[in-house]
């Protein structure tokens, strides 16, 4: 099983595969209308739309600059536990969306979206296989945790 961000359940063992950076997005008619944040504390008068998943505290996003550290509770202005509708949300111009890089490198090279406060880092939420906590696993386990490990290592 692949897993994005961290992990809460001792019935598996994660084997870490890639990092998964995440970024601050919105569209360019999005921050036309409503300004670009400067600073992380001007998100709390944006629309921030967040992603239900996992057992994850949605409304706490983590941001780092250097050795700054700034924790921010959002209210969101739209919520779904679905990604890419979180993502189309953003294209059109509802508000600023935390993302997978991996997911949202398309939109910001056509310019469906801009990155903000790109000189602040957000918690990575890194990619894991999951395997269970067992002392012999199956060949099939085996050749498919050492696939993902060297396909997505480089």
């Amino acid at each position: 099983m692949i897993h994005i961000g961290n992990l809460n359940d001792s019935l598996w063992i994660a084997r870490p595969l890639a990092q998964n950076h995440r970024w601050l997005c919105a569209s360019p008619a999005y921050l036309d209308q409503h300004g670009v944040p400067s600073t992380p504390d001007e998100l709390a008068s944006h629309r921030c739309i967040c992603i239900r998943e996992n057992d994850e505290d949605v409304t706490l996003w983590h941001l780092s600059k250097g050795h700054a550290k700034k924790t921010l509770r959002i209210e969101p202005a739209l919520l779904s536990n679905d990604g890419s509708v979180a993502r189309r949300w953003a294209e059109q111009g509802l508000g600023i969306v935390l993302r997978s890089q991996w997911d949202v490198s398309e939109a910001i090279a056509s310019g469906n979206l801009v990155r903000v406060l790109t000189d602040w880092q957000l918690a990575s939420a890194p990619i894991n296989l999951l395997v269970p906590v067992r002392k012999h696993r199956s060949a099939r386990v085996q050749a498919l945790t050492e696939f993902l490990e060297t396909t997505l290592k480089g």
